[in-house]
């Protein structure tokens, strides 16, 4: 089943330009079914807002944002992210962070705005310096309460805006690894309780308004390079780290199944993020990816293993699975044309079928 997803997936994948990451205005022509996108989350998500507050988990400096026109912007790759692919193939802008924006450009921006945050996690003592799960959906409320109504005549048009936008969601992995002691304490109970705090921020969104979710489950942070480097024999997961994760990502379609059984309007993509990453470490070179734990920066698997301001990464930057701790661009590209293809990574439906409408 693996090969099977991953070999479609390769097949289909020939839709989205990798280059031309320095053109933020760049779209593709697909018809017109998200008006914005919305997103909420961590360092995966990220497209700026870590610049803004004063916490480690950044990448504002190069070798970040080495092919994304040669210099850093806040996102934790080398290049493009997960939202950026999506919106360039939902034809909108790359989503402008919100701590990036002028209370003046935030009364002009109705095709979305990024609220994610590196570091952060669905429980607020994850990261007291990050913008937790919870300041993220208060921004988003500011959003909706002081900015978004001056671009709408009247609250029905404000309600629709918002019923036709996604919003999309990476968020659970720092929780685990900020709070490892307590999750490995009883990994049962935290997973629930991690899945029941996340259920509540959920319909807080969709009390404002939010209807389409698109929702990543929590990767295998046992196969991060800075867990496989210090594995024996080296580039092996951790799999006490995964199989913790795993009691999470088992129960969150049950918990987004209930969600739409009782909000109504609530409908979801649920994206299996942690098996995209375990088949592609059995599978990347289908795509040329050789390098499935090493990162690329920094270009050793020695240290500390984090990429530092001015590093030198890795030249071949496609050949690797992961840029640092974080997927690299090629990653990403893959990932999303998996998504929006077919629907194996992404369930009950492909991405392409969700936001046509096809639920």
């Amino acid at each position: 089943m693996a090969t099977n997803c991953l070999t479609l997936c390769f097949l289909l994948i020939c839709l989205l330009p990798l280059a031309s990451a320095s053109n933020p205005n760049h779209r593709e022509h697909h018809p017109k079914h998200v008006e914005a996108i919305y997103v909420f989350g961590d360092s995966l998500y990220d497209s700026g807002n870590d610049i803004h507050i004063k916490t480690n988990a950044t990448a504002k400096f190069l070798p970040f944002g080495i092919d994304f026109g040669g210099k850093p912007t806040g996102r934790c790759t080398n290049g493009k992210t997960v939202v950026d692919y999506i919106a360039i193939l939902l034809g909108l802008p790359f989503v402008p962070p919100y701590l990036g924006l002028t209370d003046h450009q935030r009364d002009k921006i109705k095709t979305g705005i990024n609220y994610a945050a590196a570091g952060s996690g669905i429980l607020p003592e994850t990261c007291p310096s990050c913008l937790a799960l919870d300041i993220q959906i208060e921004l988003f409320n500011r959003t909706v309460t002081n900015n978004l109504p001056k671009m709408f005549k009247n609250q029905a048009q404000l309600a629709r805006h918002l019923s036709k936008s996604l919003f999309v969601f990476n968020t659970g992995v720092n929780d685990y690894g900020h709070n490892s002691q307590k999750a490995s304490k009883d990994p049962g109970a935290f997973a629930l309780n991690l899945l029941n705090e996340f259920s509540i921020r959920l319909q807080k969104l969709y009390s404002i308004g939010a209807r389409k979710y698109l929702v990543n489950n929590i990767p295998p942070a046992g196969c991060f390079p800075s867990s496989a480097a210090r594995m024996k024999p080296r580039g092996k997961c951790d799999e006490k780290k995964n199989k913790m994760i795993t009691l999470y990502n088992r129960r969150l379609p049950t918990l987004l199944n209930q969600l739409t059984s009782q909000l109504p309007g609530f409908v979801f993509v649920h994206s299996d993020l942690y098996k995209f990453l375990l088949e592609m470490r059995r599978n990347a070179n289908k795509y040329g990816i050789l390098y499935t734990w090493e990162p690329c920066c920094p270009n050793n698997v020695d240290g500390d293993l984090s990429c530092h301001p001015n590093s030198v990464p890795c030249k071949d930057r496609n050949a690797h699975l992961f840029f640092d701790i974080h997927p690299s661009q090629i990653t990403n590209y893959i990932f999303v044309g998996c998504c929006f293809n077919e629907s194996t990574i992404c369930r009950p439906l492909s991405l392409k079928q969700f936001v046509e409408g096809q639920f």
